[in-house]
C-alpha cells in the first residue's frame, strides 16, 4: 500500500468519522507534505484521489474544502474490523435487545461471523453517525435495530458499495426490514382492557415520534374506536424516555387529572413497571383500583406483585431471521419479502383483572 494510499485513507476515515466536518479546509499539500516528511506530489495525488471520490473539492485561493462524509464502503488502504464481521447498531441498553442479541449470535455462528455491537443512545444524530463510521471501515453487513429516523445511507451514485444493511424494529424502513406486529399489539391490549368493563383507557408512551411507538398507539386508538370510545387526548400521557422513572410520572400525570383512568396499557415493560410502582405507592390495588397491562415481556414482569399483563414480542427470533436475512444478502441472495412482520401474542397475568 502506497503512502498516497494511506493518506488518502486516512483523511477519509477523519471524514467518515466528523473529525472533518463539510466545510473544514485540508492543509496545504505543502504544509502536509512538511509534516509526514514525504514529496508533495505524493500529497497531491492523494488530494486528487479524494477529489474523485466525491469527498474534497479543490476551489482557487482556498485550497481542499471538505465536501461530504462519506456513505460508500472503505477507502482503500483503510483499517478495517476484518473479513466476516458484522455490526449491530442498537438504540440503547435496554433488556430487552439481550434475547434478540442472543438471536443475531446464534445465527451468526452459523456462519462464523464475529458481531459488534453499537450503542447510539437513542441519539438518531449518533446512530447515523456510528452507522458512517462502520460503513467505512468495511464491516460486511450492518444489523440496525430501533435506532429512530436515521437517513437511509445511499450514496449519490447508487448503493452498490454499500454494505447490506437489515433494519429490524423500524416500520419506516424501505429496505429489508423485520418488524413486529406493534399496532396488533396495542389493538389486543386495549381491547382486553375494554372488554373488563373500562372505558377510559390510559396510555402511558414513549415518544410518539418514534415510528415503532406510533404504530402502538395505532393500536391503541383503533382499539378504542371498535368499542365505540372516542379517543381522548388527554387519556395520553407521553414521556420522552422508557425507564420506570418515566413511567412513575406519566401514570402520576393521569392520576392527577380531574378524571383519572382506571386502567392503563404502558407500551414499553419499563413503562409499566414503573406504573405499577406508582400506583403502590399511592396505595392503589391493581388490578381492583388500576388495572396495567404492557407491551414487550419482560422476566420481571412475572416477578412483581401483581404480576403483569403483557404483550409478548418474538426478540430471538426476529434477532435469528434478522441474521439469517443479512446472511443471504452477503452471499449475494434476494430474500423475499423485504418486509417481515412477525406477530405479537398478549400474555395474561394478574395486573389486568380476572380472566
Amino acid at each position: 500500500m502506497g503512502i498516497a494510499a494511506q493518506i488518502r485513507a486516512r483523511i477519509a476515515l477523519q471524514i467518515a468519522d466528523a473529525e472533518l466536518a463539510p466545510g473544514d479546509r485540508l492543509p496545504s499539500v505543502r504544509s502536509l507534505a512538511g509534516d509526514l516528511g514525504v514529496n508533495v506530489n505524493t500529497v497531491r495525488a492523494a488530494y486528487a484521489k479524494l477529489e474523485a471520490d466525491g469527498l474534497v473539492e479543490t476551489r482557487q485561493g482556498i485550497g481542499s474544502v471538505v465536501l461530504a462524509t462519506p456513505t460508500a464502503g472503505p477507502p482503500s488502504g483503510a483499517v478495517g474490523f476484518g473479513a466476516n464481521t458484522i455490526a449491530v447498531l442498537i438504540a440503547g441498553l435496554n433488556p430487552f435487545y439481550l434475547p434478540l442479541l442472543r438471536g443475531i449470535e446464534d445465527a451468526a455462528g452459523e456462519r462464523g461471523s464475529l458481531v459488534l455491537i453499537t450503542d447510539s443512545h437513542d441519539s438518531p444524530a449518533l446512530a447515523d453517525a456510528m452507522m458512517r463510521r462502520l460503513i467505512a471501515r468495511g464491516v460486511d453487513g450492518i444489523i440496525a435495530v430501533s435506532v429512530g429516523s436515521t437517513p437511509d445511507p445511499v450514496p449519490e451514485d447508487g448503493i452498490a458499495r454499500l454494505p447490506p444493511i437489515v433494519y429490524v424494529d423500524q416500520p419506516e424502513r424501505r429496505g429489508y426490514s423485520l418488524v413486529f406486529d406493534g399496532s396488533g399489539g396495542g389493538y389486543a391490549a386495549t381491547r382486553h382492557l375494554n372488554d373488563h368493563g373500562h372505558a377510559r383507557i390510559g396510555l402511558l408512551t414513549p415518544p410518539l415520534t418514534l415510528p415503532n411507538v406510533a404504530e402502538v398507539h395505532r393500536g391503541y386508538l383503533k382499539a378504542l374506536e371498535d368499542a365505540g370510545h372516542a379517543p381522548s387526548p388527554e387519556l395520553v400521557s407521553e414521556v420522552p424516555e422508557f425507564s420506570a422513572e418515566a413511567g412513575r410520572a406519566a401514570l402520576s400525570r393521569l392520576l392527577e387529572s380531574p378524571d383519572p383512568p382506571a386502567a392503563v396499557f404502558a407500551a414499553d415493560s419499563n413503562l409499566a413497571l414503573g406504573a405499577l410502582y406508582e400506583a403502590r405507592l399511592r396505595g392503589l390495588h391493581v388490578p381492583h383500583d388500576l388495572a396495567i397491562v404492557g407491551y414487550t415481556d419482560s422476566p420481571l414482569s412475572t416477578l412483581v406483585d401483581p404480576p403483569l399483563t403483557m404483550v409478548e414480542v418474538p426478540a430471538r427470533e426476529i434477532g435469528v431471521k434478522a441474521m439469517r436475512t443479512l446472511s443471504d444478502l452477503i452471499d449475494g441472495k434476494k430474500p423475499r419479502p423485504r418486509r417481515t412482520v412477525l406477530p405479537t401474542e398478549l400474555i395474561l397475568r394478574d395486573s389486568c383483572g380476572s380472566h
